[in-house]
């Protein structure tokens, strides 16, 4: 009986001090990091677009789905044209923010819901690291637009968003 205690003392000791071993971290290799750093210094690559119908104006926008599209968004990107905007599609509605680190085009932001309806509009300044967020924890997709486009176009919160194939997350969904 002691013996069978013993051992089950023993086993639970080596259990608890592998479980409290400290993992030591790898660090990067220097190719790596270039890389890293390097990626950090440049637009993204021109990304899956889709055409969006607001009210009688239309935009061809790019859409940032993934997370490190949406990390990316318009940094180092010196233009973009009136008809074009970038969409950010987020997997959950939640409360959400942008700034514009290393942003050098003056943007206007729509927070948009699940059922494509415009909640907000916010105008954004050049390199401004003072983060934009939104009132309402229901935004789903993010639409930014050179700086003054929704009002330029009488485009204001309530507005619907819509596609050829209906609304955003049906066409989201389809690609």
């Amino acid at each position: 009986m002691i013996r069978k205690l013993y051992k089950m003392f023993l086993l639970s000791l080596l259990i608890f001090l592998s479980a409290c071993e400290k993992e030591t971290p790898i660090p990067p290799s220097s190719i790596e990091t270039k890389q890293i750093s390097l990626e950090q210094d440049k637009a993204q690559s021109k990304l899956e677009t889709i055409k969006l119908y607001l009210g009688a104006a239309e935009l061809n926008a790019e859409i940032a789905d993934e997370n490190h599209e949406r990390k990316a968004g318009m940094m180092y990107r010196t233009k973009m044209n009136t008809d074009e905007a970038m969409l950010f599609v987020f997997p959950y509605p939640h409360q959400t923010g942008f700034w514009m680190k290393n942003t050098t085009i003056p943007l206007s932001i729509a927070y948009i819901d699940q059922s494509s309806r415009i909640i907000e509009i916010h105008n954004l300044e050049p390199n401004n690291t003072n983060t934009v967020d939104s009132r309402s924890g229901k935004i789903m997709y993010a639409l930014e637009v050179n700086k003054g486009w929704f009002a330029r176009n009488g485009i204001k919160p309530g507005n619907v968003i819509g596609t050829n194939k209906g609304s955003l997350a049906k066409s989201v969904q389809a690609r």
